[in-house]
């Protein structure tokens, strides 16, 4: 095939696999696998464009070629080229997008400490929760221009010194470069009020204690996120805290799919639960946190429908939802679709089986379901970074 007609094949492909472009103007980049690149013409690039030249392009060539894009010269396509290839090759490098393994750590609680809470507006149609239900919700603060901070992202407590949150609250491609993750807010109901109180039937009133906020002392994103790639693949993170945490009846872990029961378990017409203080109806936020029960889908079906705007769906995400006016939404990022699930001695515990990583654009589109990170996949991936 002529070059020309290649270029114009790289045309159509890139203007297919994006939804947005991202073009970027500096010349040193990142590959997909985390080596040192040089942004550069993809008809300059050897080894991604004897991708190309292999037809037909395979789906794991086409993911590479996308998350190698790093912009335009003129209308040519650019991809970030790597600085040390091996001679001859031909094929996009494998990427590992999470397999659902047993996993566990002595460092993860047992489901005698996790999951245990109450059973009792970017929660899109969601109703309030109880002042101490879900104690493992976490809400991630960040430090703005002038002194200023705010919440921007949700998360759960894993184990008295981690948070499990989503990779794009921590290097993501919509976080202003002047904003810095700085300290994470347990034990929170209203974000309004400084003390927290519910009132009860009898008249009275039940508190809450105040919150806790702690630093946090490291952020670790998946090695293999791409903050720029539209399938948003790898979409997980953990904060490490800078000290312990105590718990309480207002602060606990929830529990991880670690065996192979939790993680065979299939919730495809199932509802979930998702909780946030995100974007509801009437606000841009919620002040009071929300929860939401929302239909799992199958993933086939959730790429049929994503397939619209550029985007395949793999087995490491699921998604739930589609229906009108409820969906998690902005402000719930990195947040948890929850299931209450029986373990192998059929006590009842809260699991996390998601992490939301995207969605539509508005929040609560009738289809489309939002898109979770499937935490099952990753629980190797989480046990390996774990430390005292």
């Amino acid at each position: 095939m002529a070059k020309s007609s290649i270029v114009s094949s790289v045309l159509l492909v890139l203007e297919l696999l994006f939804v947005v472009s991202y073009a970027q103007n500096v010349k040193i980049c990142k590959t997909p696998r985390n080596q040192e690149g040089e942004c550069k013409l993809i008809t300059k690039c050897q080894s991604l464009f004897s991708i190309l030249q292999n037809r037909p392009i395979t789906s794991e060539g086409a993911d590479f070629l996308r998350q190698s894009h790093c912009g335009f010269e003129g209308s040519l396509p650019k991809v970030c080229c790597p600085l040390k290839t091996d001679v001859g090759t031909t094929q996009a490098p494998t990427v590992d997008y999470g397999t659902a393994r047993p996993a566990d750590s002595s460092l993860l609680p047992s489901t005698e400490d996790c999951g245990i809470g109450s059973t009792a507006d970017r929660i899109y149609g969601g109703n309030a929760t109880d002042l101490d239900e879900f104690p493992w919700m976490a809400l991630i603060e960040y430090e703005r221009e002038r002194g200023r901070s705010g919440f921007y992202c949700g998360g759960v407590l894993i184990n008295k010194r981690y948070i499990l949150t989503a990779a794009h609250c921590v290097k993501g491609k919509d976080l202003p470069r002047s904003w810095k993750l700085s300290s994470v807010r347990l034990g929170e109901y209203n974000t309004e009020t400084d003390s927290d109180c519910v009132s009860l039937q009898n008249g009275k009133q039940r508190c809450a204690p105040p919150p806790v906020n702690v630093l946090v002392e490291e952020a670790i994103a998946h090695e293999q996120y791409n903050p720029y790639d539209v399938n948003q693949y790898n979409d997980i993170a953990l904060l490490r805290l800078a000290r312990e945490v105590k718990y309480t009846g207002f602060v606990r872990p929830i529990c991880l799919p670690k065996t192979s029961l939790d993680q065979s378990r299939d919730y495809t017409g199932t509802k979930l639960t998702v909780s946030g203080w995100g974007k509801t109806e009437k606000r841009s936020e919620s002040n009071i946190k929300l929860k939401l029960d929302v239909p799992v889908k199958t993933n086939s079906d959730c790429s049929r429908t994503y397939r619209q705007a550029g985007v395949t769906v793999n087995n490491g995400q699921l998604c739930a939802g589609g229906e009108k006016g409820k969906d998690s939404c902005r402000g719930d990022s990195g947040g948890p679709l929850m299931k209450l699930s029986p373990d192998a001695e059929y006590q009842l515990n809260w699991f996390v089986i998601g992490v939301v990583s995207f969605g539509p654009s508005p929040c609560g589109m009738e289809g489309w379901p939002g898109v979770y990170t499937k935490v099952a996949n990753y629980v190797p991936w989480i046990v390996s970074k774990l430390r005292p």
